[in-house]
């Protein structure tokens, strides 16, 4: 067992599963989310989405309760729940009094471990996941942002988590059993729960759960290159999406707060730079925002800008010039703003059992450990003017990925 703070414990069971506790004393409420690998990246290489399925497949009767009596066993606890994927995890998140947590962790021992996955639900969790990407059409920014991580990032970082339709389409019920059994393993999973809680109790219950749970981490799809450059996606509308991506340091990495004070400078608000340069005082577009956000290796700045065709490539040159601009540095009062911003932030995830279980599952993937509030408060209050402003004149924006969805392709300068 290793103490990592007085609230905080990491203990670490002996079949792979790391368990992440933190206490705290001020709710009456629990958090618990247990995530696998099992996210889009370690999807069949033709079967991009089969985690999206599984992740509805598991819900419907797990252990000796069939689909039906499984939702009334966590109705009546008052489980706040949801499933799904994203690009590493495949996970359960779970929320409620902290008194009933002894008697919600086994039914999530059964969905992880001893999901029934009837002939009879298979066709209906497929066709919802088909569903939800079809709907992407008519979610324009959505769409964009799917596509633009996959023009951005290497394979399979870059997968949609809801799949590929044609993927979806050939998957068969007896392929998804089969990879639900490669996939959920507890070498590699994690384990957060925070709340009222007893590190103890918690230690014990987790050993009765999961204990006998085996097998090896699931495998990860091949590696691939990233495709970059610019891609024009023609679609007849009346309006134009815009999306501009380029790397940053990895969120391990110490500077990791520059980048996201400053990406806050340029999009922390509406007194922030892309909002109140492009959108209020040229009224080129509707929306216009940018975020960080990072893989275990590879950090990145997301933008976005949704416009008119007749203001579209005066959108994107805004936008470039804004990003290019900021090397030349931030004023003392944009990183107090942003600054704030982010504290503000950390103190209100900080009030909520369930932000803390999802904060401590996001620590110990990308830093092998959780940071507690305090942490996360100094390390927003460290950085001077000057620290932020060397990183910026030392990481210009000089190459980035282009994704426009519209009626006419848009150029950029060389």
């Amino acid at each position: 067992m290793n103490q990592t703070a007085p609230m905080m414990r990491v203990d670490r069971l002996e079949n792979g599963l790391t368990l992440v506790m933190e206490h705290m004393p001020d709710v009456q409420s629990a958090a618990m989310v247990l995530a696998i690998m099992g996210g889009a990246s370690f999807d069949p290489e033709h079967g991009v989405g089969s985690g999206n399925v599984l992740s509805d497949w598991i819900l419907r009767g797990a252990g000796d309760r069939d689909s039906r009596a499984l939702t009334a066993a966590l109705d009546s606890l008052g489980v706040q729940r949801s499933c799904g994927v994203d690009t590493v995890f495949l996970r359960f998140s779970a929320s409620m009094l902290a008194k009933k947590l002894p008697e919600v962790m086994p039914l999530v021992a059964d969905i992880f471990q001893r999901a029934q996955l009837p002939d009879d639900a298979f066709n209906a969790c497929r066709d919802l996941a088909v569903g939800q990407i079809d709907a992407i059409e008519d979610e324009p920014a959505q769409k964009l942002n799917i596509l633009l991580r996959q023009q951005h990032l290497p394979s399979p970082w870059g997968r949609p988590t809801l799949g590929v339709k044609e993927h979806l389409t050939a998957l068969s019920a007896a392929d998804l059993r089969l990879d639900y059994r490669r996939r959920f393993t507890p070498d590699g999973a994690i384990l957060s729960i925070a709340g009222r809680i007893s590190f103890d109790q918690m230690h014990d219950l987790a050993e009765k759960c999961f204990g006998s749970w085996t097998g090896p981490k699931a495998a990860m799809a091949a590696p691939g290159p990233a495709p970059g450059g610019s891609r024009h996606v023609h679609q007849e509308t009346n309006q134009v999406q815009i999306g501009l991506a380029f790397d940053a340091v990895p969120e391990r990495e110490p500077e990791s707060i520059l980048a996201m004070l400053a990406v806050n400078v340029l999009s922390g608000g509406m007194g922030a730079r892309l909002f109140s340069e492009i959108r209020e005082k040229q009224g080129l577009c509707y929306a216009v925002h940018a975020g960080y956000q990072s893989l275990r290796t590879q950090g990145m700045i997301l933008g976005y800008a949704g416009t008119v065709p007749e203001r579209a490539q005066r959108t994107l040159d805004s936008f470039i010039h804004e990003l290019k601009k900021i090397r030349d540095g931030i004023s003392a009062d944009e990183l107090e703003r942003a600054r704030i911003g982010i504290k503000s932030r950390v103190v209100m995830n900080g009030e909520s059992s369930s932000a803390r279980a999802g904060a401590l599952l996001h620590d110990m993937y990308h830093l092998g450990r959780p940071r507690s509030l305090d942490e996360l408060r100094r390390r927003v209050e460290a950085p001077t003017l000057t620290d932020v402003n060397d990183y910026l004149c030392a990481h210009p924006v000089e190459r980035f990925t282009l994704l426009t969805i519209g009626p006419a392709e848009l150029t950029t300068p060389n």
